[in-house]
């Protein structure tokens, strides 16, 4: 066939066809699929990274040998818990190696959770959250572990906690406290105040009621078995928030300290006894205070900051925090270990290890934290007055050791007083801890991105929902 020939036959069959129908928009349609596609792949990269931190810690914990047996189990490293985190009593982790709080992503949002998130970290290394209404100061009043960690003493504004009771007198000021089994999630809520500090068998709890009166007043011993409530002799003297109280390690006594004098109340006899006249810058030293044969009690003493004039950030987080001991009966100055002084804000004994060194919290200002002399509602381990915490070992031979590393947006952290020679334990593998670090990077403007997205994903759909409709 000659090349005209073939020229006409596919012009003939060129006419004799059906020309394409294209839609008008086709290009626009392509377009937006390559939008889509890409959306969705970054949704689920995102989805990924989200989820990860959330289902690696059930992972990795299989791994975890069963507390007990002298193996260390309070984790050597803490990082950030992400939203999503599984709830204590909804999904009781069993008995606590630590719970901390704090700010920024340990201290949620109410735009999209509860406000207050500290961090429970049970034996076998899961996570768990303690959400609670406001900011919450563990270790200080607001959360407590039991001795043994197998029981959380918290405010009744807890998560999941069951309905309050209703007291004789609507308007009874005192306040109730909410304790939650670990390994099985049923709490029960006590009249009485606040938890203050736990008994050494962990049977009872000491509580503090609600008041406006700058003077102490009754403290309250409940029994947990049953209910009972017990008030202590009252002391009308004005009190420090911070370390208030400290059973003996038989749980016989118990030592008050306030602003100007330091009490051993007889818990069996219910009576009280002024030991000791303290000076402004003495403390009762925390929880641990007592000596674990019972005989001295453990005090702080403020190297600076307490003569009366302003006192700035730098000298609040420079000063030291010298320990020094009384008598527990007669309340004399005795002489006792010889330790390193803690440095800082604040600081707490948590208790005693084994080869006698010291377990301590010590705590740092906030940034531009100052102090006034004549400010009546200064506390030194307030929630906007603490910058950061750390766990420390004073050593008797003078030196010092960090036993955890917290994240750095902690406040407040306490830890069983059972374990306290079970620092070291395993913490989440090098993956998961970054990827807590990189979701915890960008708290809060993360919750504005979200929202963002939100906006954008609902914009796009209403926009697509008028494009289809003009065009039918």
């Amino acid at each position: 066939m000659s090349d005209g020939r073939l020229g006409q036959v596919l012009h003939r069959i060129a006419a004799d066809s059906r020309p394409a129908r294209l839609a008008p928009d086709l290009w626009e349609r392509g377009r937006r699929r390559r939008r889509i596609a890409v959306a969705t792949a970054v949704v689920a990269v995102v989805a990924v990274l989200a989820a990860a931190p959330v289902v690696l810690p059930r992972v990795y914990a299989d791994g975890y040998a069963p507390a007990g047996g002298g193996r260390p189990v309070v984790p050597a490293r803490v990082y950030p818990p992400v939203t999503g985190q599984a709830g204590v009593v909804e999904h009781p982790p069993g008995p606590a190696a630590l719970v901390v709080s704090g700010d920024r992503e340990l201290r949620g949002s109410d735009i999209w959770n509860w406000e207050g998130r500290s961090l429970l970290v049970a034996r076998d290394g899961r996570y768990r959250l303690a959400r609670t209404v406001g900011e919450a100061s563990a270790g200080v009043g607001d959360l407590l572990l039991s001795p043994d960690g197998r029981r959380l003493a918290a405010m009744p504004w807890l998560e999941g906690i069951d309905g309050l009771p209703t007291p004789a007198d609507p308007g009874d000021p005192q306040g109730v406290t909410s304790v939650v089994d670990l390994s099985t999630g049923k709490n029960r809520t006590y009249p009485g105040g606040f938890p203050l500090a736990w008994s050494p068998d962990g049977r009872s709890l000491l509580l503090r009621p609600t008041t406006e009166d700058p003077r102490l007043g009754g403290l309250n011993l409940v029994d947990l078995a049953t209910g009972r409530v017990r008030p202590l002799p009252r002391i009308e003297e004005q009190f420090r928030l911070g370390n208030l109280a400290a059973f003996s390690p038989d749980g016989s006594r118990l030592a008050v300290a306030t602003v100007d004098a330091l009490y051993v109340v007889e818990t069996a006899g219910m009576t009280v006894r002024r030991i000791a006249a303290l000076t402004p810058a003495e403390r009762l030293a925390g929880p641990g205070a007592w000596s674990p044969d019972g005989t001295r009690l453990t005090m702080w003493t403020m190297g600076d900051c307490e003569d009366g004039t302003t006192c700035d950030e730098r000298r609040l987080a420079r000063r030291p925090i010298r320990p020094g001991w009384r008598d527990a009966t007669t309340g004399a100055v005795v002489d006792g270990p010889r330790l390193p002084a803690a440095r800082g804000l604040a600081a707490r004994l948590l208790g005693w290890q084994g080869d006698g060194d010291a377990v301590v919290v010590e705590y740092q200002p906030e940034a531009g934290l100052t102090r006034e002399p004549d400010n009546p509602r200064w506390s030194e381990t307030d929630w906007w007055a603490v910058g950061s915490v750390t766990v420390t070992e004073l050593r008797r031979d003078g030196s010092r050791h960090r036993l955890v590393d917290l994240p750095g947006s902690a406040l407040f952290v306490d830890v069983p007083a059972g374990l306290l020679d079970s620092f070291g334990g395993p913490a989440p593998s090098r993956v998961e801890g970054a990827l807590r670090w990189l979701l915890a990077l960008w708290w809060p403007i993360g919750q504005f991105l979200l929202l963002v997205v939100v906006a954008v994903v609902v914009v796009s759909g209403l926009r697509r929902w008028r494009l289809r409709t003009r065009s039918r």
